[in-house]
C-alpha cells in the first residue's frame, strides 16, 4: 500500500511534466533551456502530493468526479503516512488487529489505484496532444525488463 502511495506521487509528478512537455518541441531544446526544464522537474520532485495536485488543478479544469476521485486518493495517502499506525497503535500485537489492518490498508490500497488510473490517463492524454503517445510506457517497460533499482 505504501508503494502505491508512492506511485501516487510519482503519477502527479508526471502529470505536471506531460503537461509542460505540451509546450517543448524536443527536437530544438538548447543546453540552457535543458537545465531551466531540469530545475522545473526537480522542483516538482520537491513539492507534496498536495501541493503537486493543487498546482495541476491550477492550470486544467477537471470534472468534479475526477477530482473527487484524486482528492480521496491524497486523503488515503496522508492517512496511510501520518495516523494509520497511531490509529492502529496496539492492533499490530493481535491476530485480530492484524486482520483489521490488512483490510483497511486493502481498501486503502483500492482508493489510491483508483486516483492513480484517473492520473494515469491524464498524464498519457496530455502526451497524446503533444504526440508523444506511448513513450512513457516504451521506457517503464525497458525499465521493467532490466529489473534494476533506477533513481528517478
Amino acid at each position: 500500500t505504501a508503494e502505491k502511495a508512492q506511485v501516487l506521487e510519482t503519477e502527479a509528478g508526471n502529470v505536471a511534466l506531460s503537461y509542460l512537455a505540451l509546450f517543448v518541441n524536443t527536437d530544438t531544446i538548447t543546453p540552457e533551456e535543458t537545465e531551466m526544464y531540469r530545475s522545473i522537474e526537480n522542483d516538482v520532485n520537491r513539492k507534496t502530493l498536495g501541493a503537486l495536485l493543487k498546482h495541476i488543478k491550477g492550470q486544467m479544469h477537471f470534472d468534479d468526479t475526477i477530482v473527487g476521485i484524486i482528492d480521496e486518493g491524497v486523503k488515503q495517502r496522508n492517512y496511510l503516512t501520518h495516523h494509520f499506525f497511531r490509529t492502529h497503535n496496539f492492533a499490530l500485537f493481535s491476530e485480530e488487529g492484524r486482520k483489521v489492518m490488512v483490510a483497511e490498508l486493502k481498501d486503502i490500497q483500492g482508493k489510491l489505484d483508483k486516483a492513480h488510473a484517473m492520473l494515469r490517463v491524464i498524464s498519457e492524454l496530455l502526451d497524446k496532444i503533444a504526440g508523444r503517445a506511448g513513450m512513457a510506457n516504451e521506457a517503464a517497460l525497458r525499465l521493467q525488463t532490466r529489473g534494476k533499482t533506477v533513481k528517478l
